[in-house]
């Protein structure tokens, strides 16, 4: 968003004050929820980041809440820069011990990569931040806990002269209204539809690559049909293989597989021998005699799989959401998503899904197929079960609530599912091993840490978050 937008917007709200409630993130939205039902939401698109106050706004079904120590702060001084499109605003928070706490909340909001920093006001040190960097990230400067705070130095410099108008179409004279609607009516509609797009497209080119194999599969079935010319093609030429002159384009000659002896004419490959002509003939009356009724069966299988790549075109459309990954090369994506639609699963979030293998298959698959470096494993320690798999597809921390669910999960999975306090290990996918030629389901991990858990299964867990 433009500095004259962002600007004028902080002109609107010069003097807001709040008490903040909780804290959530949804999708590519931060939302500040303040006590009495409104909320700040701050946009964090790559494409478009702003900011703007909406009144009785629910939490996100799917949204987590984040930065729970800044509960119960008193919201104050809402302000730009003058340099650059970095909002700051103050949060004031006396604890139990009535000692006076002072934050600040930092929002980058410069494309590609809008940032939400929370900073200690008396020594200038980072608290969290939804994306932290490390200086060989970005030479210019690092983004991390209890490191000081410098805003990015750019280039950029706002144009005095410039004038907030609101754009055609929006029915609205406020900056708050028009970036309200912007985001509900304009940018989370092409998120998922650019989402949508994507997962389409790789479908598409599935079933493109489908037809094209029954297209072969029914060039070869033709062949295969034609068995009996091809027998006969190099009958015709095993006794006349002497009057074959070099160039010759065919023979024509007596068929000797025909009662009645009637003449056939045998196309000649020019630049083959007499001997090369005979095995090629030969060659393709094999492969069709045998390959006939594997043909058949192969095209039933494809027809198959184009039928369940339009079904999975048809779920997309829908609206359901189908973890695709188009790097794995193992395997079609109808076996892949057939595979998947067996493992148990759950969609925590947006941001966070759980996979469950109940078998040792499962659990390879799971571990092996599904996960990625990023990705949060966990299992219980000392009785075997189930490889519990939380995608993190944001690349996040990984939250208590989502620690403590996980862990109930894998100790329900197990041995041990009528046990307390069961040892859970958890560790993020990059330091899971799976040795080669183990049996299903067993692997080796390092850098782990352990939860005692209460086991829970899936359904209770269900009910708990209302989902």
């Amino acid at each position: 968003m433009k500095y004259v937008y962002l600007a004028a917007w902080t002109r609107e709200f010069a003097n807001f004050k709040g008490a903040l409630d909780k804290v959530w993130l949804h999708q590519d939205a931060l939302y500040l929820g303040l006590i009495g039902g409104d909320a700040l939401v701050f946009v964090l698109n790559m494409k478009d980041s702003f900011v703007y106050h909406q009144s009785a706004c629910p939490m996100p079904k799917e949204a987590r809440e984040i930065w729970r120590n800044l509960r119960n702060s008193q919201l104050r001084n809402l302000r730009m820069r003058d340099d650059d499109r970095i909002l700051e605003l103050d949060l004031h928070l006396q604890d139990i011990y009535g000692e006076d706490k002072d934050h600040r909340l930092v929002c980058e909001l410069m494309p590609p990569k809008p940032n939400v920093i929370i900073i200690r006001k008396d020594r200038n040190l980072i608290m969290d931040a939804l994306i932290k960097y490390s200086l060989a990230d970005n030479p210019m400067r690092m983004v991390m806990v209890n490191q000081p705070y410098y805003p990015p130095k750019t280039s950029f410099e706002p144009d005095p002269a410039a004038v907030a108008t609101i754009p055609a179409g929006f029915e609205t004279s406020s900056i708050n209204e028009y970036f309200r609607l912007r985001h509900q009516e304009i940018l989370k509609p092409q998120d998922k539809a650019l989402q949508l797009k994507h997962k389409v497209k790789i479908i598409d080119k599935e079933l493109k690559r489908l037809k094209k194999r029954l297209e072969y599969q029914r060039q070869d079935l033709a062949n295969a049909e034609r068995a009996e010319y091809f027998h006969a093609c190099a009958e015709a030429i095993k006794p006349n293989m002497h009057k074959i002159k070099p160039g010759q384009e065919q023979l024509v000659t007596t068929n000797y597989l025909d009662p009645d002896l009637q003449e056939i004419c045998v196309p000649l490959l020019v630049d083959k021998t007499p001997h090369q002509n005979l095995n090629y003939y030969i060659k393709r009356y094999q492969k069709a005699k045998n390959g006939l009724a594997i043909i058949g069966i192969n095209i039933s299988r494809t027809k198959a799989e184009i039928e369940a790549v339009k079904k999975l075109r048809k779920r997309l459309e829908d609206g359901e959401d189908l973890d695709l990954d188009i790097k794995d090369k193992s395997g079609t994506i109808t076996q892949k998503i057939s595979q998947l639609d067996k493992i148990l699963h759950f969609k925590y979030s947006d941001d966070w899904h759980i996979y469950i293998g109940r078998k040792a298959k499962e659990n390879d698959f799971v571990t092996t197929k599904i996960g990625k470096a990023q990705d949060w494993w966990f299992h219980s320690r000392i009785y075997r079960g189930a490889h519990v798999l939380l995608r993190n597809l944001k690349k996040q921390e990984l939250p208590p609530d989502l620690l403590k669910h996980c862990s109930a999960l894998a100790a329900w999975y197990s041995q041990a599912k009528f046990s307390a306090n069961v040892p859970v290990d958890y560790t993020q996918i990059r330091y899971v091993r799976k040795p080669k030629g183990s049996a299903a389901g067993f692997v080796t991990y390092t850098n782990y840490k352990t939860f005692f858990a209460t086991p829970q299964d899936l359904r209770s867990i269900r009910g708990e978050l209302g989902k």
